[in-house]
């Protein structure tokens, strides 16, 4: 009769460890629901941070192989006065392509900009403005070194700012930027009606330096 007393109270306790192991298998299950809920949402919010600074795959990246043309070698040192625009083509943004040739026979102002680049984006929109008094200036930019830091979508970048220019996407090569031998962004060229540069500049130019030099092309 003690046995099986015994038995019985070892029959009650392995069934208290039983439900003592499930309720603790339950809470477990939920803890694992509650942080890989909480990875998700730490994953999404890094998504969206990578697709706002431009890394994600929603904004515009490089051109593809084949898809930018242009004339003319790599420069080591920057399109010097007198020397003439290479010709190329590339994807616009905003679809089509931008062709240099389409510009020819009136004065231009082609800024070459990466769209991480902290002066470019200091620059841009003062240049944007300035552009809107000289309407008898054609007004083309060429992005470059997208995704090789991070920055803002390019397309996104210049509507935001109100920046209407037609603008050749690079490739991931840099072919346009080695072609104008950019060794700076940005790298701005003033150009006469000829196609040829009239004058350079790297970097930051100030309001009042803009005006003169763009005026001077008319």
């Amino acid at each position: 009769m003690a046995t099986t007393r015994h038995t019985k109270r070892e029959r009650q306790r392995a069934a208290a460890e039983a439900r003592a192991i499930a309720r603790r298998r339950q809470q477990q299950r939920r803890t694992l629901g509650y942080v890989l809920g909480g990875v998700a949402l730490i994953a999404v919010a890094v998504l969206g941070v990578v697709a706002v600074m431009g890394g994600g795959g929603g904004g515009v990246g490089p051109s593809g192989p084949g898809q930018v043309s242009v004339a003319g070698p790599a420069r080591s040192e920057p399109l010097a006065p007198g020397q003439a625009i290479p010709a190329f083509s590339a994807p616009g943004i905003g679809g089509g392509t931008v062709s240099w040739s389409d510009f020819l026979g009136r004065p231009a102002v082609v800024p070459v900009w990466a769209p991480w680049c902290s002066h470019c984006q200091a620059e841009l929109p003062v240049l944007g403005r300035v552009m809107e008094g000289f309407p008898d200036v054609a007004f083309l930019t060429i992005v470059t070194s997208i995704g090789d830091s991070p920055g803002p979508d390019p397309a996104s970048f210049l509507a935001d700012n109100g920046i209407t220019a037609a603008t050749a996407i690079d490739d991931s090569g840099g072919s346009l930027a080695a072609a104008f031998g950019v060794q700076a962004f940005p790298t701005l060229y003033f150009v006469d009606s000829d196609g040829r540069v009239v004058q350079m500049a790297e970097g930051e130019v100030d309001e009042e330096t803009l005006r003169r030099v763009i005026g001077s092309l008319t």
